[in-house]
């Protein structure tokens, strides 16, 4: 379980950050970030539950009676976004350390803009046989659209097809090399 795993120490992440190349912290915040928008949509998610204001529909619990599993993970899950945000703040301290700007690993014009309220999962639409059901768009975090999942290339890395012209002309070479037959891993 979660809960029993023990996380590497604020110090000792502060001590490993010092090893690690500018860009690989720009990484570890982008996927600090990812992380965190992944459990603030999860809270979401499970907050109705939490709350008494909708059931399992395998549940005989009454809708509005709190689903204690629900709780506890809300709570979890808050507790390592903290845990998470202090790992930002401890990268920041480093990148600042070094005398690199923090506004071109932020993605954010703010960091407060990580503390807002998820935003609440939509309301269910009639669907099949009764069911209630969500339209894939209408489930949609805004993290998806708002700049918190960010894709591109790093700095001083191939681009997409640069790396894919390179892959055809190795895969090229490779084809009269292979006598057995396979690929070598």
């Amino acid at each position: 379980m979660a809960s029993e795993a023990t996380p590497i120490s604020p110090a000792r992440f502060a001590e490993a950050l010092k090893e690690l190349p500018a860009s690989s912290l720009a990484l570890k915040v982008l996927e600090l970030r990812n992380s965190i928008a992944h459990l603030d949509y999860s809270n979401a998610e499970l907050k109705p539950y939490a709350e008494g204001r909708a059931s399992a529909v395998d549940s005989a619990a009454a809708p509005d009676q709190p689903d204690q599993d629900c709780v506890d993970a809300i709570r979890e899950n808050e507790l390592v976004i903290e845990r998470m945000q202090e790992r930002i703040a401890l990268i920041k301290a480093e990148v600042e350390g070094r005398g690199l700007s923090w506004v071109e690993f932020q993605g954010k014009p703010d960091d407060e803009e990580m503390k807002e309220e998820p935003a609440a999962p939509p309301a269910p639409t009639n669907g099949v046989n009764g069911h209630a059901s969500t339209t894939a768009e209408s489930r949609q975090h805004p993290a998806w659209s708002d700049g918190t999942f960010t894709t591109g290339t790093i700095r001083g890395g191939l681009s997409d097809d640069e790396l894919r012209q390179q892959l055809e002309a190795r895969m090229r070479e490779m084809e009269g090399d292979d006598d057995e037959g396979g690929m070598h891993l």
